[in-house]
């Protein structure tokens, strides 16, 4: 981060992460609540702390002597003004299921090297001892902020980062321009955004295989399954939640013709809960929750969206550039040869000069949705008084 704008840059990914992994739909109280599980504002937090290092702050405290008197003090430092009270619960939110970036991950490293992780540790007023260690605080931080520092110079940190920024832009230059070929090709989309996941009481049990099983059997019901075979396109990326367990997020292209995009996503995400993954599944309607996505500053970037619609194409541009550049900032440990990000190709039917107009091949499925549909209001959005907690 080397900036202002980057390090807004920075929070919005992991905001962005926080309503897609550790947003669950509840009834409490016979009340519908979206609960916000342990986000990661933490880790934004060391990102930030990181870089004020990397920029050459160094030290958190320092010994001086009153010139009248004689006492000793400490002097409080930018960096222990700023983030030395925070630490506590730094160390607290440590978990061994996520890869971090490569800047969390060297802060946490160098806390395991000096003991803070892995046994009961927690730092006291700067100027007290650590009983176990015999160390004070305040020398312990400024250890700290040292071994950070030399740590993010090495050679092998700075390839590891690079490598790692590399595969992020390369996601997102190529999900930019399938977009942008998609509007190409068709003057306006509907588009449906879903996060499939699975029950509360599958969230630990459930492993990365299963979910590629899932995932691949979802995508093979597009050869029969109408609902999904009117997708034209999609984006998805698979994610962890470190008490959600895994997620499927999907970004999906679908005919404009299909104009109750709420009812449409609602109905993909029950044949994922219910078919798919055979009663363990569960999942988040973001066409349904336009209002409350808008709320948290993302705009609409679901529904149909026309190629004029500058505002609306926006939103849907930032949501895939985040979707894109998430695995800079947090991956599936283990995980390191598996696709975890992935999208379709513009069908070779909408290519090579075809009229900018909404045919379709599944035209007659969309009148049978209409028909199925009715008189109901299938695209009403935020129908349901939601409360947001976090927990």
């Amino acid at each position: 981060m080397e900036n202002n704008d980057e390090i807004l840059h920075v929070r919005e990914v992991f905001d962005r992460l926080d309503d897609r992994i550790n947003i669950e739909e509840a009834e409490i109280d016979g009340k519908k609540k979206v609960l916000l599980h342990h986000g990661y504002k933490h880790l934004f937090e060391i990102e930030k702390f990181v870089n004020t290092i990397e920029k050459g702050w160094l030290g958190g405290f320092v010994d001086e002597t009153s010139f009248y008197g004689g006492r000793r003090r400490l002097r409080v430092l930018h960096l222990a003004n700023e983030y030395y009270r925070r630490l506590n619960t730094w160390l607290g939110r440590y978990s061994d299921i996520p890869r971090y970036s490569e800047r969390v991950t060297a802060f946490y490293d160098v806390c395991r090297d000096l003991g803070f992780i892995g046994r009961r540790f927690e730092f006291g007023k700067p100027d007290e001892y650590d009983s176990f260690e015999g160390v004070r605080y305040a020398d312990s931080f400024n250890e700290l902020i040292k071994r950070v520092s030399e740590r993010i110079k090495s050679r092998d940190f700075k390839e590891r980062e690079r490598w790692r920024r590399k595969n992020a832009e390369r996601n997102e230059q190529n999900v930019l321009a399938m977009n942008d070929e998609m509007y190409e090709a068709r003057s306006r989309w509907t588009i449906l955004v879903l996060t499939l996941n699975y029950k509360q009481q599958y969230w630990r049990s459930i492993t990365l295989e299963e979910l590629q099983e899932h995932r691949a059997r979802f995508f093979a019901a597009r050869r029969f399954n109408k609902l999904l075979g009117g997708m034209e396109n999609y984006i998805w990326t698979i994610e962890q939640g470190e008490k959600t367990g895994f997620h499927l997020h999907l970004v999906l292209y679908c005919s404009a013709r299909h104009q109750r995009d709420v009812w449409l996503a609602q109905q993909i995400g029950e044949y994922w809960a219910n078919v798919v993954t055979g009663g363990k599944g569960a999942y988040w309607n973001s066409n349904a929750r336009k209002s409350f996505h808008a709320s948290r500053g993302h705009g609409v970037g679901t529904g149909q969206i026309d190629r004029k619609d500058t505002a609306k194409r926006e939103s849907l541009r930032k949501n895939l550039l985040y979707l894109a550049k998430a695995s800079q900032y947090l991956m599936i440990k283990g995980a390191e040869r598996v696709r975890t990000f992935d999208m379709g190709r513009v069908p070779e039917r909408l290519k090579d000069g075809r009229p900018r107009i909404d045919r379709s091949e599944h035209a007659e499925i969309d009148v049978e949705i209409e028909q199925r549909i009715g008189d109901v209001n299938a695209n009403s959005s935020d129908d349901i008084p939601w409360d947001y907690s976090v927990v």
